[in-house]
């Protein structure tokens, strides 16, 4: 079976930990393998944490325009396998998570963060990490004229490449992380980030990684584990040319 190595990820990049692979095997169905594992920031594994002992892999259905469509499946497995291949699933596209959760599923320990996975034409596998001490940074953007507040599109700026994340931990500057998103994504989440406050920086980038727009600084931003996405909702970058 051939393997092709894929980092096309919606919800999250590789740097969040999640990585696609795809393989032909000539079937109408599709599969999901999941592989997931528990560890802390600084690389070290862990077991699954006591009382949490099923793995939980979600395949919810979504549309052309990315809206969820019925309920997801469901498979469960032993946490401790650390790996799983889904039930056969219809040809489609698909948000996929794996949750790690109580037998009984009233309870859960932590979630990755999702994948686009796309069943059309061949099988997937879908890699990701759970970070017990860490979490992430969501946000979307909207680019304005600086000189008038008007909406303007990704398009509409020369010279534009990336909007970029800096996100700076509160009272320890030395942590820092830099994330570069494409700007016509319009949406990205950070790499994972210690637990922690943090000053979120937003910025918009020419090709030589320079500032053309810089948003307002977000500041006392909560980063948690385990696994868990902060939202910064929207925020707004003045084009300073425009």
């Amino acid at each position: 079976m051939k393997k092709l190595v894929l980092f096309g990820l919606i919800i999250a990049g590789a740097a969040s930990g999640c990585i696609i692979s795809s393989g032909d095997d000539g079937s109408g169905d599709g599969t999901i393998t999941a592989h997931w594992d528990i560890k802390k920031v600084d690389g070290t594994s862990l077991t699954c944490p006591p009382t949490y002992d099923t793995a939980a892999l979600y395949s919810q259905t979504i549309d052309a325009n990315f809206n969820n469509v019925g309920s997801p499946v469901i498979d469960l497995f032993d946490c401790s396998a650390f790996t799983a291949n889904s039930a056969p699933l219809a040809p489609t596209t698909y948000y996929s998570w794996v949750a790690i959760e109580t037998h009984d599923g009233s309870q859960t320990y932590a979630s990755t963060v999702s994948a686009f996975v796309d069943l059309t034409t061949t099988d997937k596998t879908f890699s990701a990490d759970i970070y017990d001490d860490g979490g992430y940074f969501q946000m979307a953007w909207q680019l304005t004229a600086k000189s008038s507040g008007a909406p303007v599109l990704c398009a509409d700026v020369a010279g534009i490449t990336g909007v970029e994340a800096i996100s700076t931990e509160v009272g320890n500057p030395s942590n820092a992380a830099s994330d570069i998103f494409h700007c016509g994504d319009h949406y990205g989440v950070t790499s994972v980030l210690p637990e922690g406050n943090y000053t979120v920086h937003v910025d918009a980038l020419n090709s030589s990684n320079q500032s053309i727009g810089d948003a307002a600084d977000l500041t006392n931003q909560p980063i948690s584990g385990p696994n868990k996405v902060t939202n910064l909702h929207t925020i707004t970058i003045p084009i300073a040319a425009l």
